[in-house]
């Protein structure tokens, strides 16, 4: 669709839309197999952490607590934050000592800090979100569960000035697609769904969430891939999101 969209406020996912990941990631062999993961950060905390603990063994247990997560979000999407995430996975390897919780927060931070340092501002976006911010009032809505890292990757690369509202699924307990993380951020605009256009590029989180909320939609589809049948239409596709201009100004 090419119709300009009349409202005057933009949210925006964060990962993969406005800021993306580096685009190779690594594998990390686990028990003999191969698997793309942003993990190989963990062998020198372990070593570091946990001497008397392999590698492959907490490595699989994350993995494992990861893949229990994602299962079981439906329906209600709540967000599980990251230290509680590790926290679990040494529990599974026997570590339920008083100096577990802690241990669990140093790992996340590890990870967290691996994270932050693996992504990237594509060139435009800086220069896109400014202009924008001139003509719109511009929100931020992710899913991720550590909420200060999030805030420092937008700090880091210059552009959390641009957002009057920043929603981070870690500090409102709730996940996309679930409609309440996408209702926090309007509520703190002061507007409605009417009034707002969402801007993201996953399926799942993205274009159904937004439907969930009554929002239109904006599909970064930089792959051209095909929508899914069960999925609501999305009201306007792109291929990047310097795109959106025409959406916004015709």
């Amino acid at each position: 669709m090419t119709t300009r969209w009349q409202g005057r406020v933009l949210l925006f996912d964060l990962f993969g839309t406005v800021v993306h990941f580096a685009p190779h990631v690594p594998t990390v062999e686990v028990a003999g197999t191969r698997r793309r993961s942003t993990m190989h950060w963990l062998r020198g905390a372990v070593e570091r952490e946990l001497p008397e603990v392999e590698y492959d063994d907490l490595l699989a247990a994350v993995m494992r607590v990861t893949e229990e997560l994602i299962r079981s979000r439906p329906p209600h999407y709540r967000e599980v934050p990251s230290r509680e995430r590790f926290r679990r996975a040494l529990e599974q390897l026997g570590l339920t000592g008083e100096q577990t919780p802690a241990l669990a927060e140093r790992l996340s931070l590890a990870h967290m800090s691996h994270l932050a340092a693996s992504t990237m501002l594509p060139a435009g976006h800086d220069t896109l979100l400014h202009v924008l911010g001139t003509r719109y009032r511009l929100g931020l809505v992710s899913n991720f569960d550590h909420a200060p890292t999030a805030r420092r990757i937008l700090a880091d690369h210059g552009i959390a000035r641009y957002f009057e509202t920043i929603v981070i699924s870690d500090e409102v307990g709730r996940r996309k697609p679930h409609p309440e993380i996408f209702a926090t951020a309007l509520k703190a605009l002061g507007t409605s769904a009417d009034d707002a256009l969402f801007v993201g590029d996953s399926v799942s989180d993205d274009i159904v969430g937004a439907a969930n909320a009554h929002l239109p939609v904006v599909w970064i589809n930089a792959k051209n891939e095909a929508l899914p049948p069960d999925v609501p239409a999305p009201q306007y596709v792109i291929a990047e999101l310097g795109e959106l201009r025409r959406i916004v100004e015709g």
